[in-house]
């Protein structure tokens, strides 16, 4: 079998000029790393590449020699896995344009497929009888008036949030209080900043919102209970990925806890990736926690085959779960790029490990004509 070109695909690469050389800014830089490292290992030819490396001259890649980053001349890609975190339109359609132009030049094959918006994949999840009561009552925030009908519908407030990833960025937890009357906002803005806001009536509250989500699509959540005793918000992110032979394993779950009183638990927002079974045994018993997590685990089994059921193939899935203080499970998110801070190190760096065997099965099933599951 020929070596493997396998490319990863991200939004941009800082490259800076410095009096002692060149030095090259990755996205994730301990994370494609050890991906190098372990590819070598592999014998895959690893490089990592960004829209502004596409050229007349062919594509340039970033490999790895020792712990620094050269970039030169790569062939192109047999796999590309995408690695796009985008912080605006532009760059979203520099990489759509870049794959679409190497696709003129060789068939490659995805890694993974993108999900569609978070309301598509829970509108999708719905339709599984056995995902039904994990799944949060969600709509598309398409008209403000919506807010105050789930306020007096559900009294510990609601959530709004994008309707695309934004590692926790513009999320907010809405209350009202009808004691007083008023009107309660918290959460982060897309800059990632705290917003507090209270308002005594209703309009000044909406005009607020709709100044704050601007032209963006948001989602409308009933807000749940998450937290620890001392009200630290916490998930647990439960890593899904296909093996050496193509087929679904658990990689790691492990519980991520955000600052006391904050709103969410995600580690782009300051939050600390501990073990999950610890907390909830702390919380629950050690009976109650292994069964809780016995219970994610097979939850996130049919949740992955149920996204590939209708939208296509994928190579690795994170899932976001939720646990209320009365016990109850509540998957709150998909993620097809998960970020790797939570899983550092798990299970003997498995986490990098698995999406080089599955590259390599899939170029062999490439390679003997066979359809690619």
């Amino acid at each position: 079998m020929e070596k493997l070109n396998l490319g990863v695909i991200v939004a941009k690469i800082d490259v800076q000029n410095q009096v002692e050389g060149v030095h090259i800014v990755m996205p994730e830089p301990i994370f494609y790393k050890e991906l190098a490292r372990s590819a070598a290992k592999h014998k895959i030819d690893l490089y990592i590449f960004s829209p502004s490396e596409w050229t007349e001259q062919g594509l340039y890649g970033f490999r790895l020699y020792g712990n620094v980053w050269r970039r030169e001349i790569v062939q192109l890609p047999d796999i590309v896995y995408d690695r796009c975190f985008f912080t605006n339109a532009r760059q979203r359609q520099a990489c759509e344009d870049t794959l679409d132009a190497i696709k003129r030049k060789k068939n490659y094959k995805l890694f993974n497929n993108n999900l569609p918006s978070k309301l598509m994949v829970y509108e999708a999840l719905r339709t599984v009888e056995e995902l039904i009561p994990y799944l949060p009552h969600t709509e598309q925030l398409s008209k403000l008036s919506i807010v105050p009908r789930w306020l007096s519908i559900y009294t510990d407030g609601v959530v709004v949030k994008p309707a695309a990833g934004m590692h926790g960025k513009g999320v907010l937890h809405i209350t009202h209080d009808r004691t007083t009357m008023q009107y309660v906002i918290r959460g982060r803005n897309l800059r990632n900043e705290r917003v507090d806001a209270c308002f005594s009536n209703e309009l000044n509250a909406l005009k607020w919102l709709y100044r704050f989500k601007k032209e963006l699509t948001y989602l409308i959540q009933p807000y749940l209970v998450l937290r620890t005793e001392d009200q630290k918000p916490f998930d647990i992110r439960v890593l899904m990925q296909k093996d050496a032979a193509g087929v679904w394993q658990l990689t790691g779950s492990m519980a991520r806890v955000g600052f006391s009183n904050g709103l969410t638990s995600n580690i782009h927002g300051g939050g600390e990736a501990s073990e999950p079974f610890p907390l909830l045994a702390a919380k629950m018993g050690d009976y109650k926690a292994e069964r809780l997590l016995n219970k994610i685990h097979m939850i996130s089994g049919q949740t992955v085959s149920a996204i590939e059921s209708h939208f296509g193939r994928f190579g690795e899935l994170a899932l976001d779960f939720g646990i209320t203080p009365q016990g109850s499970i509540w998957l709150l998110e998909c993620n097809s790029k998960p970020g790797r801070q939570a899983f550092s190190g798990v299970n003997n760096n498995l986490e990098n490990e698995r999406p080089l065997q599955y590259a390599k099965h899939l170029q062999q099933r490439v390679t003997a004509n066979q359809i690619v599951i």
